[in-house]
Order: structure tokens, then sequence, then C-alpha cells
């Protein structure tokens, strides 16, 4: 796992020194940015609150036998920080800080003594961590693109968090696009993800994708994680069409003897989301936006993170599994409020 990494990290970097490298005496001007003319805005400060509809859950376990219950409350909430590090005309840098906070309640009727409902049950799982975004031209309209991901995400607040090592909830996250300028309309790109995505850890090939077609049309797609169509009706608002993989780990713990080796223990989640948001500026820094659709479950399984790397999915890891659930889809919506970096903002704080 620390060679794969390391093989990823090297990667990342080598377009970055050869764009260094470049011949600092062409005159000619070269537009490599991949963001794009019509754009949705840039979300650099956000609080978001997600909740979920009732929906109910089955799990099966060698260890535990069967369980069945239903989950009446499940809300998330969300807050980002996205910032600049490095600006300059052939090399960027920006980073992000992430906090988010999910509990879940059953109903009382619900087999709340079963060992995976009795463990989420009105409990917090926490995720904290951060990004980093590197963006350099190599040549002419070509680019690459380098995001790595950290976050330390479960139930770390518990007493007996001083026996556990802090890497215990450490999960990452990277993925290396090299892409093309096409016109100040289109940009494309090709790499690979080792992301959880698909709820397991999972290496990928992804396709990104962002064109503005029309005046007021554009879509934006990084497959196979998410792809928006947007409609902008006016200057302050935008109107996206949404499918999103939603894939994530927690590191939990279950009050049982037979599992001390608490560290092998994740729950590990995935949804598909499809819905319709709507992003509306209050003023041109200031904005908010409302979300709602349906969520279709894809993974829901307490499985032994000792066994953690694959190059398919679940399919090669389902037989370390714990206890295998199926979970019911239902409604959903997020509202959040975000302030965009306007030009108004950046000059006052003197980036522009």
């Amino acid at each position: 796992m620390n060679k794969c990494i390391f093989f990823f990290l090297l990667l990342g970097f080598l377009p970055f020194y050869e764009a260094y490298c470049q011949d600092k005496t062409d005159s000619l001007t070269y537009d490599w940015n991949p963001a794009i003319i019509g754009k949705g805005p840039i979300r650099g400060f956000e609080v978001s609150y997600h909740e979920n509809a009732d929906f109910d859950i089955s799990s099966t376990s060698d260890s535990y036998g069967d369980g069945k219950g239903e989950i009446t409350h499940n809300r998330i909430f969300k807050t980002k920080l996205r910032f600049p590090i490095v600006l300059k005309e052939k090399f960027k840098i920006a980073g992000s800080f992430e906090y988010s906070d999910e509990e879940m309640h059953f109903n009382e009727s619900s087999d709340i003594n079963y060992p995976l409902y009795e463990s989420l049950n009105d409990k917090n799982l926490k995720g904290i961590g951060g990004s980093l975004y590197f963006s350099a031209q190599v040549k002419r309209n070509m680019y690459f693109m380098f995001r790595f991901n950290a976050k330390l995400k479960g139930d770390y607040w518990k007493e007996h968090i001083g026996n556990v090592s802090k890497y215990t909830f450490l999960k990452m996250e990277i993925s290396p696009v090299i892409g093309w300028k096409v016109s100040p309309t289109k940009s494309w790109g090709i790499g690979l993800a080792y992301s959880y995505t698909f709820g397991d850890p999972l290496l990928f090939p992804i396709f990104s994708y962002n064109h503005t077609f029309a005046d007021k049309w554009g879509v934006e797609a990084f497959l196979p994680a998410r792809i928006k169509l947007r409609y902008q009706p006016s200057k302050l608002c935008f109107i996206n069409a949404k499918a999103k993989l939603q894939g994530g780990s927690y590191s939990i713990h279950f009050d049982d003897s037979e599992l001390d080796d608490f560290k092998t223990l994740e729950l590990r989640r995935a949804d598909l989301n499809l819905s319709i948001e709507i992003e509306k500026g209050i003023t041109n820094w200031l904005w908010t936006s409302l979300e709602g659709g349906y969520r279709s479950n894809i993974n829901f399984d307490v499985t032994n993170s000792n066994h953690a790397f694959s190059l398919s999915g679940s399919k090669l890891t389902n037989e370390n599994n714990i206890i295998d659930s199926s979970v019911g889809g239902g409604a959903f919506c997020n509202l959040s409020i975000f302030i965009v970096p306007s030009k108004t903002i950046l000059k006052s704080l003197g980036l522009r």
C-alpha cells in the first residue's frame, strides 16, 4: 500500500517538474487552466445539512446471525473551506479543510441489540481532514491535475481512543489526471483514482469532461463518480441535474470481547444519488443551494480492513465481511450556504 501511494506521489510531481523546466523565453501564452467559461460558482467556504428519509436495513452475519431495523433519522452536517496556496502562471496549488458529523437513529421497534445497530444508534460518526489540489501546465494547452485527500473518519471520540493508533481512522484518496483545454468552453482529461467512491478502497480509471455547449447549458463530468447537467437561467442562478456516487468508510467499534482487534473494523458505505439542485446567489459572493432527489444504496457492510485493497471492488473483498447489510433507498434533501471567492472578495484580500 505504501509503495502504491509513493508511486502516485511520484507520478504527480513529474509534470510539475517538466512545467517548471519549460523554456521561459517562450512568449506565447496558452490557455491551459481546466476551468471553463460558464462553470457554476466555486464554493470557497460552505456549510451544509443533509437529511435522508426513513429507510429499512437488514443484515446477515456468520458471527451474529440476522438483524432487521428501520433508520428513522439520518443526518449529515458538513463544513468545508477551500483556499489558494500558490498561484503562478504555470503552476497552482490549492487546499481544503473539511469537517463532517453523521448521526443515525433507529426505530425503537428495531433490534437495537444487534451489534451493528447498537454501534450506530445515536452515535456520531465524524470525519476531519483535507485535500491538496495541484495543477500545472505541461505544454501549451495540456495540463496535469493531482488531488490528494486524507481524513480521519470514525467513532474516534470514544474513551478507548488512547489505546488505538490514529492511523486506524486514516482514509486516503489519490487521483492524478492528464488533460487538454480544447477551448475556453471545453476541457477534458483521463487518469486514475484510488478512492472509496464505491465504498471499498478501489483503483479505477477516470474520465473528466467539462463543456459549455450553449449560452446557458453545460455539462460537468468526473466519471464514474459524478456527472452534472447545468442550466443558467440568470447570472445568479444555476439549475443542475446530478448523478453522483457517494462512498466512504468509517472505522467503528463493537463492544464485543470477540472483536478486541478494533482497528480492523470498518463500515463501508456507498450510495447512488440522483437529484435536482438549485443554486441561487443572494449577492455575487453569498450563495445558497437546495438539492433534493433519490438515494439508492450500493454498499453498507462491516468488513476487516486488513483486507483493504482491491482492483475490482467488493467482489474480491466481501468474503472478509463480518456483517453484510441490505439498505433500502429513499428520498433525500440537502441545504447549503456558501461563500464564492468573487472579484470583490479577492480584491479585498489582495489576491487580485
